[in-house]
């Protein structure tokens, strides 16, 4: 085995602990990782992604629901619709790269990432000025809906989680705190990433050559490995690590996901 594998093994863990407590599954770096890293074509990318993103979101949303930060109604209310829009994306996702290449999912990809840290931002500066006071969800039904739906649709079109924009959602439209927000993202990602999942091992072929290449066993141990490391990441997290210390690696998390979809932008141009 290769540096370059050893390093992103030990990156797929470590975007597990670290991701574990930010209500992300891991999906803006565990395609860059396996894309870049290990020379995973994007559609096994997609499904490598996946498979981890649904580990940590099992994981983490034990550790959050365990410890009581997590609202089940908003997690019910949101898979309403992202349920059928991670069907939707993942269908779509495989028209474009037919049509457009790779080059389409980085692009969507870059537009989420950026949309994701403008509402982060504005949300850090409203929390200075006064205090998260939650909003009822039967008063941003519609709003949850439409955010859980885009979420769903990320989801299986991109290989993320949708967590990014969940746990957006849950801050800017519900006003929950960050650990709460965190755990009602991880509800939900964990009933739409499987559904994802599953439409694109059908859908695009790949999960003969991934097996041949990458072994039953440890696609079958691995992931297990990633489920513990994200539960003993936010248990810690959730006791030991400060709100607005989350916030500030939640967003650095996304920002260096950015950054390297325009690293490659540029080196493309």
């Amino acid at each position: 085995m290769d540096i370059i594998s050893v390093i992103a093994i030990i990156s797929l863990f470590a975007v597990a602990l670290v991701f574990s407590p930010l209500g992300l599954g891991g999906g803006v770096l565990y395609v860059p990782i396996f894309y870049y890293m290990l020379d995973w074509e994007i559609k096994e990318a997609v499904i490598g992604s996946l498979t981890l993103v649904f580990m940590v979101s099992i994981g983490s949303s034990l550790a959050h629901s365990k410890a009581g930060y997590a609202d089940n109604n908003a997690a019910n209310l949101g898979r309403t619709t992202a349920i059928p829009a991670a069907i939707i994306g993942t269908i779509l996702s495989g028209y474009l790269i037919d049509i457009f290449g790779d080059i389409i999912i980085k692009i969507l990809a870059t537009i989420i990432l950026i949309f994701v840290i403008e509402r982060t931002i504005k949300q850090m500066r409203n929390s200075v000025k006064k205090a998260y006071k939650e909003i009822q969800l039967s008063d941003k039904k519609r709003e949850y809906m439409f955010a859980s739906a885009f979420a769903g649709l990320s989801s299986g079109m991109l290989g993320i989680g949708g967590g990014a924009i969940l746990v957006t959602a849950n801050r800017s439209i519900l006003q929950m705190d960050t650990n709460k927000a965190a755990g009602t993202s991880f509800l939900v990602a964990a009933t739409i990433v499987p559904i994802a999942l599953t439409s694109h091992i059908i859908l695009d072929g790949v999960i003969g050559g991934m097996i041949d290449n990458i072994g039953l066993l440890t696609i079958i141990i691995f992931p297990l490995f990633v489920l513990l490391s994200a539960f003993l990441g936010a248990k810690y997290a959730i006791k030991n690590i400060p709100k607005n210390i989350v916030t500030v690696v939640f967003l650095i998390a996304i920002s260096l996901s950015l950054i390297r979809y325009l690293i490659d932008f540029v080196l493309l141009y």
